[in-house]
């Protein structure tokens, strides 16, 4: 019952019996001519089915396209003002940087002396957003 290249341990008596109880408990019943037939008609009509994933996959990446030229042209263009907007965006950024970083119980001198004490990281990140 085994083949030559048949890795598994050979069963013994007892085992083997085991097996083949438990193969006959799970076959399925046996089905007539008919049965037959229409299982294998709907088995033929599931694999010749058109596969409807390949529609999805250019939708997908159409949308992932758009999304990428948006990011890209909101990035050059940069924000809208709305109309009663009267601060322009870097105004605005400077100032939220300034709230940010510097608080208002600080003096000058203070973060300066506060800096030194900070990582490298921090500094670069600092200098990034305060531009100095």
């Amino acid at each position: 019952m085994t083949s030559p290249r048949d890795e598994r341990p050979p069963l013994e008596g007892a085992e083997e019996e085991f097996v083949e109880r438990l193969a006959a408990a799970y076959a399925p019943a046996p089905m007539s001519a008919a049965q037959r037939a229409a299982f294998d008609e709907g088995i033929r009509a599931r694999l010749e089915r058109p596969w409807r994933r390949p529609l999805l996959m250019p939708a997908i990446g159409a949308a992932a396209a758009g999304a990428l030229v948006w990011l890209v042209i909101s990035q050059t263009i940069g924000p809208t003002p709305l109309p009663g907007q009267e601060h322009s965006a870097a105004v605005l950024a400077s100032s939220w940087e300034d709230e940010l970083f510097l608080s208002s119980d600080l003096s000058a001198s203070e973060d300066r002396e506060e800096s030194e004490t900070l990582p490298d990281d921090y500094l670069a990140i600092a200098s990034v957003f305060l531009g100095g």
